[in-house]
């Protein structure tokens, strides 16, 4: 009988300490507001007075135009006559292709060109100041490229093309200051 009343008193402990670990709590479920789009906006719509309707014309159609005949013999082109050798040497010098150099306005030529001089003295200071062993191969293809650049600037300026010769300067000055930093 012991063995009963232990079995009974421990249920019985169970059961009051599990009532005493629940908690009464109300199930309620939130309400969510419908989610509905607002009603669209009104429209004015603008009206535009009726234009009278153009009627389109058939074109009144009285015979088929008549084919001019059909020419079976053709004529004779005449010899055409021998050019003045002078007007066939004016007419290859106007066919003649542009130059490809580029020049700036007159005067102002030995200004421009003492800039682009200063500018690639500036990119060679540059580009003398960099530490080749440092540079990874990126940058040696850089500082390889902004030789050339300096290089076909001063040929460019032997050969009078001085914008050319400012366009390669301004590259090379320019990858020679990123060189730099």
């Amino acid at each position: 009988m012991m063995g009963a009343g232990r079995f009974v008193l421990l249920v019985g402990l169970t059961a009051s300490l599990g009532a005493c670990a629940a908690k009464a709590q109300v199930r309620t479920e939130v309400e969510l507001p419908l989610l509905e789009p607002p009603p669209a906006p009104p429209r004015i719509v603008a009206s535009y007075p009726l234009e009278a309707e153009v009627v389109p014309v058939a074109p009144t159609v009285d015979a088929a135009p008549a084919r001019p005949p059909v020419r079976t013999q053709r004529p004779e082109r005449p010899e055409p006559a021998q050019a003045a050798p002078e007007a066939v040497q004016e007419a290859a010098r106007a066919a003649s292709p542009p130059s490809l150099t580029l020049t700036p306005s007159p005067g102002t030529e030995t200004q421009t060109a003492a800039a682009i001089r200063d500018l690639m003295a500036r990119a060679a200071r540059d580009l003398a100041r960099v530490n080749q062993a440092a540079l990874n191969a990126d940058g040696r293809t850089q500082f390889d490229t902004a030789r050339r650049f300096l290089q076909q600037a001063e040929e460019a300026l032997k050969a009078r093309n001085i914008v050319f010769a400012g366009k390669l300067a301004d590259k090379a000055a320019t990858m020679a200051a990123v060189l730099v930093r």
